[in-house]
């Protein structure tokens, strides 16, 4: 989003966020809970590339049309939410190694964001991704140490 309208009130929706608003763009990354109807397409063009042969690609798509349409509509949002991490994190890499700075947000009124976008109940709204140059340092932050997140175990062959 890049009109300083609608940026006004997407800041609203926001939580009144700042960087809404003064960010060169904000990116809205969503989840789609019907991307296994993709999967034909997906593998067809992996057969193309000849990443994958036929029998793998027939294999594939009925394995997903077999599985996903059937899965509860919570069970496909957790999937969409998991893809949509993947791909926010990327495009926060992609733009930082442009010299770009970004601030995620989840903490948003998904339906408000729903409703003002008209956004196609397939979707689930995930973070909002605001972009541009920082027009200042950013403030310092800590993580906890990650033995206290994470649990390593050694496992043997």
């Amino acid at each position: 989003m890049e009109d300083q309208n609608t940026k006004k009130e997407l800041r609203q929706i926001a939580n009144n966020l700042e960087s809404v608003e003064t960010s060169s763009a904000v990116i809205a990354v969503l989840g789609d809970t019907e991307m296994y109807k993709n999967v034909d397409k997906i593998y067809g063009m992996n057969v193309e590339a000849r990443f994958m042969d036929q029998a793998t690609r027939e294999r594939m798509v009925s394995n997903t049309m077999n599985t996903y349409p059937h899965a509860p509509k919570e069970t496909r949002e957790s999937i969409a939410n998991f893809d949509a991490g993947l791909v926010s994190m990327q495009l926060m890499l992609i733009a930082k190694s442009k010299g770009y700075d970004t601030v995620t947000m989840g903490g948003f009124n998904k339906q408000q964001f729903i409703e003002k976008f008209d956004v196609p109940e397939r979707y689930v709204p995930i973070v909002l991704i605001a972009i541009g140059k920082s027009a200042g340092p950013s403030f310092q932050t800590t993580r906890l140490p990650l033995n206290e997140v994470a649990k390593f175990i050694r496992m043997n062959n």
